[in-house]
């Protein structure tokens, strides 16, 4: 298994895959920006759930991408891969171009194959864990149900990306979100320098706070986040209104329980991109229109979105 990180993590990634059974870690590094990393873990089964928990989480400021390196794909691995549960059909095909979804017009595309790929749905877009941090965090599980019943022509703002996947997170552009997005992110950007930071001692599994969190190159700002673990003087938060997970210092959580920041639901949801799958370059503030043309065959709450633009 291969990761792509910035040079001299190596003591992040021990403390970041020592739950997967981590047995050696080789640094090759390539540029001074950018090295990756060869790791060894326990078994195929901890593989996969390395890929599922740390594929795409942001490594202080830098976003980690973990794969199976090519020459370990053999046969025990390819069984397993088959047989994870969980697995949402979609047509293979990357697009043309590397750094758009959709290729320019004097860009020929590859026509798509028609044998289908099957992909593993993400950890955090799976009923079992959004029901948790909705408990958690906004003590309402009908979020959930609202945004399944999404569908015609629609306008999506990309928040979060899983690279060379289907799947995305994304804020549906209405009149109502546009509202709330103006109100949550300006009380935040009102009260962020006001709220104390968290002790270590009281970041738990299941806190509600705030962190920082980074969306592009254009920096970011303090958001609402939901604590999944604590990983050594870490946190793995999730950023509940962006679909994405993080690690952060753990000195670097802000207070934000109470409840008056709790009452707009989470701002994106989870869909999948019914013909394509995405660049593996990280996409985000970028809006696509289009349809939603169904529900997952899985998740009834991920919706199946196709690209007009």
């Amino acid at each position: 298994m291969n990761t792509s990180l910035g040079p001299r993590r190596i003591t992040e990634l021990v403390v970041l895959f020592k739950d997967f059974g981590l047995k050696a870690v080789r640094i090759r590094q390539n540029t001074p920006v950018r090295s990756f990393a060869f790791l060894e873990v326990a078994s195929p089964e901890a593989v996969q759930l390395a890929l599922q928990m740390r594929n795409g989480v942001m490594v202080k400021g830098q976003r980690m991408f973990v794969a199976v390196s090519e020459e370990r794909r053999g046969p025990e691995y390819r069984k397993n891969h088959a047989e994870m549960p969980d697995l949402e059909p979609v047509p293979n095909g990357l697009p043309a171009d590397k750094g758009d979804l959709v290729p320019k017009p004097s860009v020929q595309a590859v026509p798509p194959s028609t044998k289908k790929s099957l992909y593993a749905i993400p950890v955090e877009m799976r009923c079992s864990f959004l029901t948790q941090m909705l408990r958690d965090c906004f003590k309402d599980l009908g979020w959930l149900i609202s945004i399944s019943k999404i569908s015609g022509e629609a306008a999506l703002l990309v928040t979060d990306t899983v690279p060379q996947t289907p799947f995305f997170w994304a804020i549906h552009l209405t009149e109502e979100s546009l509202r709330n997005m103006q109100k949550l992110f300006s009380a935040l950007a009102e009260v962020e320098s006001q709220m104390p930071f968290l002790a270590k001692q009281e970041v738990q599994r299941g806190t509600r706070c705030m962190a920082e969190c980074i969306l592009g190159e254009e920096g970011g700002a303090w958001n609402r986040c939901w604590v999944l673990d604590k990983v050594g003087n870490l946190a793995i938060v999730f950023f509940v209104d962006f679909g994405r997970s993080a690690t952060v210092p753990l000195n670097a959580l802000r207070r934000l329980d109470k409840d008056d920041f709790w009452t707009i639901q989470p701002l994106a949801q989870p869909f999948l991109l019914h013909k394509d799958v995405f660049p593996p370059q990280l996409v985000v503030r970028q809006i696509l229109e289009g349809r939603v043309v169904q529900q997952s065959q899985m998740e009834i709450h991920i919706l199946k979105f196709t690209k007009t633009n």
